[in-house]
Parts: C-alpha cells; structure tokens; sequence
C-alpha cells in the first residue's frame, strides 16, 4: 500500500459512481483517460469510482467496461493510477487490490514542486457518515432501487444539501463547513493543499493555512482537479474540451462547472 508518493503532475476525479443508472462517467471517461496519461500525468480516483452499494453487479459490469478498459491502456504503457477508496466502493477493497496492488490506498500523500497535498475522499468528516454509519447505509441501499425509476432522485439530495447549507450560513453565522474544519486540521499538520471529494459539489478555496479543493463529481457533471508542480487548479472536462476552472490563491467556488463568488 503507497501512502505517499512523488508526482510532479497528476489529475485528480472522484465520485464516478460507475453502475449507478444516475451516473453518465461510463460515456465519457475514456476519452478523458487516454488524454492526461498521454500529457504525462499521473490518475488519481479519489473515492467512490465503482458503485457498490445503489447498484447491481451487471450494471456496474456494463458501465464499468469502457472506463476499465481505458484504466488498463494506461497501466499497460507504465502511467501510475492511484485509487483512494469512499463509501460506496470498500466493499470492493479487495477486488480493486488484486487489480491495483500498491496503489490503492485509504488516502494518499502527493508530493509536487515542494508543496505535499493531502488527497482523501472525505467520507470520515460526514457529521452524518459519522454519527450513524449503519444508517447512512441503509438509506443509501435504500434509495437504490429507486434510481432504476427515477435516476433524478439525486437532484431532490442535492437540493437538500444545498438548501442546509445555506440555512447554516442564515441562522449560524460562524457555523464552518465540517470539510473545510478538517482541511483545516490537515493544513495545519504541514499539507499545503487539501483534496476531498464526497460532496459531489466542486469547490477551491483558500482557507488560512493553505487551499482546500473539492475534486466535484462525474455523475452528471466532470470536475478534475491538476496538480502540476505544486499548483492546484480546479477543472470540467467537457466534450473533450478544457474549461479552466479557479487557480490557486483565487477564492472561488464552482458547482457543476458554474463559479460562484466563494
């Protein structure tokens, strides 16, 4: 198991969600793949690739094939690929360790142009994840079946994550994000940068002791993030096209591709 490594240049996606009817990564990833490994970058999924728990093993077989397949070129030619498991694919710990060996890990640690970045899925700081794990699960299994009716159901979550937040600010003026609080508890142990997914919400933020990145998702949308000598940036891959996203030092914030004032 690598826990940390040296890598000048890397890109970083989390949340595919491969075999969820919701997901549209399966159409598109290849293409993404084959493009950074040929620019020389290294891959890092960042939790939450394969989807274990909403979905069944023909589906994620199905919508797995082409991203496997492109994963599997870029191993063949020498290209590192990382993968650092969420909560939805550990249940496939196992599997994906005979596939990638030492390069899957809980979390990793980057070092890049003398700036050491912190890549983590996030799940562990859900206040929800974390209070009621075997209730968070079992809603999650729960909802599956409905996605194979209704696969918009994701939007009715996000909203209401969304609509918390924003009451959050309202009524706690203080109240600090449970990710930002544990980027911040990270920044203050010597990373420079810290990357979680989970939230499905793309994000780059200059917080006191360094920058905190939320690598987004690719359900419906496809933030990445790249590391390329140290600086961070926030990306969305689209129609094989680069839409630059926020850099380093820029207080910014971008849901589904769209900036915000941070």
């Amino acid at each position: 198991m690598k826990l940390e490594v040296r890598c000048e240049r890397m890109v970083v996606i989390s949340d595919l969600h491969l075999g969820n009817p919701y997901s549209l990564a399966g159409r598109r990833l290849g293409e993404f793949i084959d493009h950074w490994a040929g620019q020389g970058y290294a891959l890092c999924i960042n939790g939450d690739g394969l989807e274990i728990v909403q979905s069944s093993f023909m589906a994620l077989a199905s919508d797995a094939l082409g991203p496997l397949a492109a994963l599997r070129r870029v191993l063949l030619a020498g290209a590192p690929v990382y993968y650092v498991v969420g909560n939805h694919d550990i249940a496939l710990e196992h599997l994906l360790d005979t596939w990638l060996g030492e390069h899957i890990s809980p979390f990793l640690d980057v070092w890049s142009g003398g700036a050491r970045v912190r890549i983590e899925h996030g799940h562990l700081y859900d206040p929800f994840f974390v209070r009621s794990p075997r209730t968070y699960e079992a809603l999650t299994r729960a909802v599956g079946p409905l996605l194979h009716l209704y696969p918009d159901v994701y939007r009715v979550w996000s909203w209401y994550q969304s609509t918390k937040a924003r009451l959050r600010s309202l009524y706690a003026k203080d109240a600090v994000s449970p990710y930002h609080e544990a980027a911040s508890m990270l920044l203050a142990r010597g990373f420079d940068a810290v990357i979680f997914g989970h939230t499905h919400g793309a994000e780059l933020l200059e917080l006191d002791d360094g920058v905190y990145v939320n690598a987004g998702n690719w359900m419906r949308s496809s933030n990445f993030v790249r590391i390329d000598a140290g600086a961070i940036s926030l990306h969305r891959w689209s129609d094989g096209h680069l839409l630059a996203g926020p850099t380093r030092g820029e207080r910014n914030s971008m849901v589904d591709g769209q900036a915000r004032g941070g």
